[in-house]
Order: C-alpha cells, then sequence, then structure tokens
C-alpha cells in the first residue's frame, strides 16, 4: 500500500522548516532584549514577504530594495529605523549564505538611507530645583 506525504493544516511544509531553522539560526545570535527586538524585525520582514507572495528565500535585491521603499514610504519610518530593520534584513541572509541555504545575499548591494549623524530627539532633560 502506497502512502501520500502528509498534509493538511497541522502539516508545515519543508520550505517552511527551512525558514524556521535559518531564523532561529540568526536569532540565535542574540540575548536578551537584543534578540526581542530583532526577532520583531525580521518578523516584520517576513510578514511583508509573504502579504507580497514572495518567498522569502528567493527574494532579489529589488524585493529587498521594494521592502525598504515600503518601510519610507508606506509606514514612513525615520532613516534610523529603516536602516535598522534593513541591517536585520542583511543579517539574516548573510546566516543563510553562511550555511550554505544561498548562494549569495540579495540583500548585499541595497542601498541604505541616509542617516544624520545626530539624534532628532532632545533626550532627556532634567531640570535643577538649584539656583
Amino acid at each position: 500500500m502506497t502512502t501520500s506525504p502528509a498534509s493538511g493544516p497541522g502539516v508545515v511544509s519543508p520550505d517552511r522548516v527551512v525558514l524556521r531553522a535559518e531564523a532561529s539560526a540568526y536569532l540565535g545570535r542574540y540575548r536578551g532584549d537584543s534578540r526581542l527586538h530583532t526577532e520583531s524585525d525580521l518578523r516584520i520582514f517576513l510578514t511583508w514577504c509573504t502579504s507580497h507572495d514572495l518567498d522569502s528565500l528567493s527574494a532579489t535585491r529589488a524585493d529587498i530594495e521594494r521592502y525598504v521603499r515600503w518601510l519610507q514610504d508606506v509606514r514612513r519610518f525615520q532613516p534610523s529605523t529603516v536602516s535598522r530593520r534593513l541591517s536585520v534584513v542583511v543579517g539574516f541572509y548573510r546566516v543563510c549564505v553562511i550555511d550554505g541555504l544561498l548562494p549569495h545575499s540579495p540583500a548585499d548591494y541595497v542601498r541604505r538611507p541616509v542617516v544624520p549623524p545626530e539624534s532628532p530627539t532632545l533626550g532627556w532633560v532634567t531640570c535643577s530645583s538649584r539656583p
């Protein structure tokens, strides 16, 4: 008797297993709050890929640039936020190359937004009650 591969709502496709393993390998480099923030940024990218019917492991440089434009034009994030989120994507694809999953990173030559050297926020302001 021949059996067919398992399918259904509880079965994860092999592509998803590979993607989860690579995401875990990348996130394993971080601890604490850094891991939480990096995981959040990576999840945003992977969700964007899914919503645009894009396999993240088959993405091209043009796809990554479209993601950057989406962060800038649709989400209207500051350049520093866009740069940080792009750094997460670059790091993820770097791990994919290191692990031999991809021959090269599609994010290698994506242009980063210009980030001013000084923060536009004032930060904490302390008031002194001394005369």
